[in-house]
């Protein structure tokens, strides 16, 4: 198979039929997203996640202490009770949290406690119905507040649903003083997972527009 770099040599009928399997091969392996600018901290400034497929874990940065980043993804089948769902690699405690909320910002589930190398989310007895969630990361005391307060009590360890003041609203802001602690940059591993949108195919007629679209 030809390399990007070789495909302007040939026909333009064959640098196109080369590069649509290119693009399909990198798709099929690309299982894992990686941050794209910095993701937004509420539901309507979150990043999506594009692509087929199941979605297999995210990688990305804390650019400050108070930054925060929610990812949008999509539970794809119904899990069973106790399987993991999110696992976030961890040092300490201290490090960096993981939020799962649903598609409409309501507080589902987190984990503070970092075990196994992990702060890992399973999923509950009850049976989380498919459909879009969202992921957020922060740095401990950076907490998801609704309009009534506080969403999670963070004092309580282990996961838990939401339980603070704030329990029943839905994500508005973050609050609180950081404690910056590793991993940053973070990776977690997902589960059940698949992306949240699906790649928008555009028309091209011409090699022009290809390199223009995918920027070869």
């Amino acid at each position: 198979m030809p390399t990007p770099t070789e495909l302007p040599r040939l026909p333009r009928a064959v640098q196109f039929a080369a590069l649509l399997v290119l693009l399909t091969v990198s798709q099929a392996r690309a299982q894992v997203w990686s941050e794209t600018g910095d993701a937004g901290s509420t539901v309507p400034t979150a990043q999506g996640t594009i692509g087929n497929g199941p979605l297999t874990g995210i990688q990305g940065n804390l650019a400050s202490p108070t930054d925060v980043d929610l990812y949008c993804i999509k539970l794809s089948s119904v899990p069973p009770a106790g399987a993991p769902l999110v696992q976030f690699q961890c040092v300490v405690n201290q490090g960096p949290n993981v939020w799962l909320f649903d598609a409409t910002g309501k507080g589902v589930l987190t984990n503070s406690t970092c075990s196994g190398g992990n702060k890992t989310i399973v999923a509950p007895n009850v049976s989380l119905l498919p459909g879009n969630y969202y992921v957020g990361v922060s740095y401990t005391g950076v907490d998801p507040q609704s309009s009534s307060g506080a969403i999670w009590n963070t004092s309580v360890s282990g996961q838990h649903a939401p339980d603070g003041p704030g329990a029943a609203g839905t994500l508005t802001t973050w609050a609180g003083t950081p404690n910056v602690q590793p991993v940053n940059p973070y990776s977690m591993t997902l589960s059940f997972m698949a992306y949240c949108d699906s790649p928008v195919p555009t028309s091209s007629g011409t090699w022009g527009r290809v390199r223009i679209r995918y920027g070869r």
